[in-house]
């Protein structure tokens, strides 16, 4: 699939991306970390995208809500409510992190001010959408925290906050530091936290990596239940099948800066298409009880300071022909709403 005229003008997704790539500059050469990516979301929409580590996952996020370092190059376009967020100016970005797209970061214990409670942690990010006066100047943050911090009120919302994550008590938890909370409930103030300012899109980059088990489980159903509740769009980015066949609608494959399967759970899971979802699922533990040993991808993912001719994954394939390592295959549409990267359907 390729850039615009695939998309007409004015469609109803939350978030777009066409063709976008992204090269990092760096002291040993550029680095194609995403190439040509297109992808989309709509409202109250949960999509998990997935790939192994090097494949461009946290990068799509950190471009679509434009925490990419210095040295990465944008082309391409991000369009967020029809508004290409790959062109805005740096500081117009204030109307739209936080407020319009929410991010919940890999590292939930790094998150936090480790000298500041969380009450008054929380209490900061609610008031961000109060730091406009009536008539639309700009109100100095600190000057506003320390007036409106006083209020009530605010230690309502903050409890109310505390509650809609599932903390059962939250007065307590909210005069506590950061260092004094077990990590899953540190990424429940997180959440709450990203939640606040009623985005319409919620990026949640690896949010259980650091977490166990049952706490894992716990969160996706959190986030699960709030998607439905409020009707928020979530992109889950994960190495995980598992976490992503727990809360997902919809799945997005990524291969070494490239979408190379996208369709629903299940036909992902029961009908994967390009032979790099084939194998990730093969090396996918699918019960406790199973006995037969779990295959491994051979290979690594190629070196992204190069463009590569030819389908990325040839190296890695077993189903690899000649035309592969000679020209980019074609994305295409093989059953309604399930695309694949590959040649094998065309």
């Amino acid at each position: 699939m390729s850039s615009k005229e695939n998309y007409p003008e004015g469609n109803s997704h939350v978030l777009d991306a066409r063709g976008l790539s992204v090269i990092y500059n760096s002291v040993r050469g550029e680095v194609y970390a995403l190439e040509d990516v297109d992808f989309s979301i709509d409202s109250g929409e949960f999509v998990a995208v997935v790939g192994e580590s090097g494949s461009g996952k946290s990068t799509l996020a950190h471009a679509i809500i434009g925490l990419l370092a210095p040295a990465a190059s944008v082309s391409g376009e991000i369009l967020y409510k029809d508004v290409d967020l790959a062109k805005i100016k740096k500081k117009d970005w204030i109307n739209y992190r936080g407020r319009e797209i929410g991010m919940i970061f890999q590292e939930p214990m790094s998150s936090l001010d480790p000298i500041e409670k969380v009450d008054k942690q929380l209490a900061e990010t609610l008031l961000v959408s109060k730091k406009k006066s009536d008539d639309g100047s700009e109100v100095s943050t600190e000057s506003k925290l320390e007036i409106d911090s006083k209020k009530a009120g605010m230690n309502k919302q903050v409890y109310d906050w505390l509650r809609k994550v599932r903390i059962a008590d939250p007065e307590s938890v909210a005069q506590r530091y950061p260092f004094q909370l077990s990590g899953g409930m540190i990424q429940r103030v997180m959440i709450a936290m990203a939640l606040s300012l009623s985005p319409s899109l919620l990026i949640a980059d690896e949010p259980t990596t650091a977490l166990d088990v049952t706490t894992q489980a716990q969160i996706l159903k959190l986030m699960k239940a709030l998607v439905d509740q409020i009707h928020m769009a979530i992109i889950l980015i994960t190495h995980d099948l598992g976490v992503a066949a727990q809360v997902a609608d919809r799945i997005v494959v990524l291969y070494a800066g490239e979408v190379v399967e996208e369709g629903s759970i299940k036909q992902i899971f029961t009908h994967a298409l390009h032979p790099y979802t084939q194998g990730l699922l093969k090396s996918y533990p699918k019960s406790a009880e199973m006995t037969d040993r779990l295959q491994t991808l051979p290979g690594s993912v190629p070196d992204l300071r190069s463009k590569l001719k030819g389908c990325k994954f040839a190296d890695r394939c077993p189903f690899v022909t000649a035309i592969c390592r000679q020209e980019k295959p074609r994305y295409v549409e093989v059953e309604p709403n399930h695309r694949a990267k590959c040649v094998l359907f065309y």
